[in-house]
């Protein structure tokens, strides 16, 4: 046999366990989403690839029943947020967070992403992100190792290991439809400096752009001189930008 030969049976052997693989994934996704709120059903059709489905499916399991309250509002809704008392107030807060971060920050401007994330939004980033495949990868080899071609779990069983499975680095996107800005209520800040971005929205460079800088800190003061009207930053993943908006002043 040439060598040209083995390369090739090597090549289709590996494609067959791949695509063994990932039906046996898929089987899973059915069999734990099963019951599910059948918005999230939806949302895993249009996830791309059995391992990026489970890791979403992961999140809608541990959402639990706060799933319902969480899920990302239809396009109708988040075009009309703007309008609404809610709205308009929390613009007007915004803008009171941006002024008193300029106050106290002479030279330094805070810019603010004020539009929501739709959920085509979020399966288009969830589909191409590359924190969420590795944390995809992650999940469907833990689970591969826990159940194998040669154990066939139940339901119950899968959801367990879905819901206690821990990924070693979160991924950096909530799952499709989980997202806060779904809602319009999230914002990301980001500080400038003539013009130049000084701390962005890159998780790989939180730690060094905004907390050894001190932003976090700043961003922290100007909203509790603002009215303390924002929830955060976000913790899980750690996103030192990422503040959503409370109809009353934070404690």
């Amino acid at each position: 046999m040439t060598g040209q030969l083995v390369a090739l049976f090597v090549f289709l052997g590996a494609n067959i366990a791949d695509t063994v693989d990932a039906q046996r994934q898929q089987a899973w996704v059915v069999q734990a989403s099963a019951d599910l709120d059948p918005r999230a059903v939806a949302a895993l059709q249009q996830v791309v690839g059995p391992d990026r489905r489970l890791l979403a499916l992961r999140a809608y399991l541990r959402a639990g029943t706060s799933l319902s309250g969480r899920w990302t509002w239809s396009q109708q809704q988040l075009s009309a947020y703007a309008s609404t008392a809610e709205g308009k107030a929390a613009a007007a807060d915004l803008n009171a967070v941006i002024a008193a971060f300029a106050s106290a920050n002479p030279g330094f401007t805070l810019r603010v992403n004020r539009m929501p994330r739709s959920l085509a939004v979020q399966l288009a980033r969830w589909n191409e992100n590359r924190s969420v495949g590795v944390a995809a990868t992650a999940l469907a080899t833990a689970l591969d190792r826990q159940f194998g071609a040669t154990v066939v779990p139940d339901a119950p069983a899968l959801r367990h290991a879905l819901m206690n499975w821990t990924p070693a680095v979160a991924a950096a996107l909530a799952a499709p439809g989980l997202s806060a800005h779904g809602q319009a209520r999230a914002f990301d800040f980001q500080v400038e400096h003539d013009g130049k971005v000084i701390a962005g929205i890159e998780a790989a460079s939180a730690r060094q752009q905004w907390d050894a800088a001190g932003w976090t800190r700043k961003l922290q003061a100007a909203i509790r001189a603002s009215g303390n009207r924002f929830a955060g930053p976000l913790s899980t993943p750690y996103e030192p930008w990422h503040y959503a908006y409370v109809s009353q002043p934070a404690p």
